[in-house]
């Protein structure tokens, strides 16, 4: 049986009242934060931070922003039309090598979900399994730390047939024998409709690399840092909440937006407990961040995404402003 998100979270001391977060922020003092992508149940714990009034009791009016594929909460944030922001890692390493002053004050998907997605029926279980195989991918996302999983297992590239291609269909149709994936909610879409899969995960294969970290400007960082250690504290009483309460913060996510799948959100807020009620979060709090890992993938982008700018990682992150034992 999974450990309980409230005690576990119980057993960091995370208690907003107990340890005065409630006050550190003056109050109702107004934040936004730009999500990713649109809203969903990856986003559950700043639904339930809201809707539970974590955030309130923090001091913080916090508006949720949903995100898309026009909305970039990197430059949203770096521009200052956003307080805070979520993105992956590579995002913001990327956002930073433009030129823009980031901060990453917290990663709350400490595993990241990129890997490998296939129909079970194939037989892939190893990477070394794609040998011989037909893969898709496309630029960018889980392709990055595919990339480096499928190095680090020895797999000879030369007899994987690559393809730039996009979509579940082309699982379904037989067309190619895996694809890159986010395996906490696409493997589902697959699974309802009746074909069973198996996955990959990079980091299951040494592939360090936050997936949603938390960020806002360094000056802003620098100005409020009482306002960022109470938002990162109710966003863990959230997380927490939110696996403790599964059925409750499907509902409210729905209520949001009533176009998703209930057991499809149902089921991937499960798949998501491992990545986000990871070990790391176990020792150093829900949400938190640690610079040595955001190195590590600041690595995997020079190596295997082109990503050539020079960035001071300890300038960058910010550990200090997550939840804390």
């Amino acid at each position: 049986m999974p450990i309980s998100a409230r005690n576990f979270i119980a057993a960091l001391g995370l208690s907003a009242a107990a340890t005065g977060f409630a006050t550190a922020a003056s109050a109702e003092e107004s934040v936004s934060l730009r999500l990713s992508w649109l809203l969903n149940v990856q986003s559950a714990g700043y639904v339930m931070a809201d809707a539970k009034g974590f955030y309130k009791d923090a001091g913080l009016d916090v508006e949720i922003m949903p995100g898309g594929p026009n909305l970039n909460s990197t430059a949203m944030v770096a521009a200052g039309q956003n307080t805070f922001g979520t993105n992956d890692v590579s995002a913001v390493l990327f956002g930073e090598a433009e030129g823009m002053d980031l901060a990453v004050v917290g990663a709350c998907f400490q595993k990241n979900p990129a890997g490998l997605l296939s129909l079970a029926e194939t037989g892939i279980k190893t990477p070394k399994d794609l040998e011989g195989k037909t893969l898709a991918y496309n630029e960018g996302g889980p392709w990055t730390y595919t990339q480096a999983m499928l190095a680090k297992s020895g797999v000879d590239m030369s007899k994987v047939n690559t393809v730039v291609i996009m979509g579940n269909e082309v699982l379904m149709s037989g067309r190619v024998d895996a694809k890159t994936a986010f395996v906490v909610n696409e493997p589902i879409a697959l699974e309802l409709q009746g074909y069973p899969t198996a996955t990959l995960v990079a980091a299951d294969y040494g592939v360090n690399a936050y997936a949603e970290t938390i960020f806002t400007t360094a000056a802003y960082a620098e100005a409020h840092p009482d306002i960022v250690e109470a938002f990162m504290q109710a966003t863990a009483e959230g997380w927490a909440y939110a696996f403790d309460h599964p059925e409750e913060t499907v509902e409210a996510v729905l209520a949001i937006n009533g176009e998703l799948d209930p057991e499809q959100q149902s089921r991937q807020l499960e798949l998501q407990r491992d990545f986000i009620l990871t070990d790391s979060a176990r020792e150093n709090g829900i949400c938190s961040v640690e610079t040595a890992n955001v190195a590590d993938t600041y690595g995997l982008l020079k190596e295997y995404a082109g990503l050539e700018a020079e960035i001071d990682i300890d300038a960058l992150v910010k550990p200090e402003f997550a939840a804390k034992k």
